[in-house]
């Protein structure tokens, strides 16, 4: 079985994770790679944290997490992406439960809230495949609709 972790970004690996990109009917659900990580670096207000996701040695996504509130213990899953070329092989599956396993580890947190775009119907069935439900709000920034997955 592959090994799949998850690694900080950076000086040795940030182009490698700039380099990977969704498919092109894909690219209106999601930010660019290189945009997230200028947000992670300049947004210091929402401490984001930037991390690569690698299949053995191969960086096949990346993603977000960030905006921590300690006192109604929540995070932000802000970007979660696969390579085109990784697609349809299990890794979006197994780094969701890898990266909410990560979070509760690293994070004192009941909620892991994320938005999604309302056309991004396979994203949104991985999402709910994990007990994330919509919760009616839509996320003033990008109008995207906001789901939660919840300890409460």
């Amino acid at each position: 079985m592959e090994e799949l972790t998850i690694r900080t970004i950076t000086d040795e690996n940030w182009r490698a994770i700039i380099e990977l990109k969704v498919e092109s009917n894909q690219s209106s659900f999601i930010s660019p790679n290189a945009e997230s990580m200028l947000e992670a670096f300049y947004e210091t207000r929402f401490n984001w944290t930037i991390y690569g996701l690698y299949a053995e040695n191969l960086p096949v996504g990346f993603a977000m997490i960030g905006a921590y509130n300690e006192e109604h213990q929540y995070i932000w899953l802000d970007r979660f992406m696969i390579d085109a070329q990784s697609q349809s092989k299990g890794y979006g599956k197994m780094f969701l439960e890898k990266l909410i396993a990560f979070i509760r580890q690293n994070w004192s947190v009941k909620d892991i809230v994320l938005s999604i775009n309302e056309h991004n119907l396979a994203a949104k069935r991985l999402y709910e495949s994990f007990n994330f439900k919509e919760t009616g709000r839509i996320d003033e920034e990008n109008g995207e609709q906001i789901m939660v997955l919840s300890e409460r």
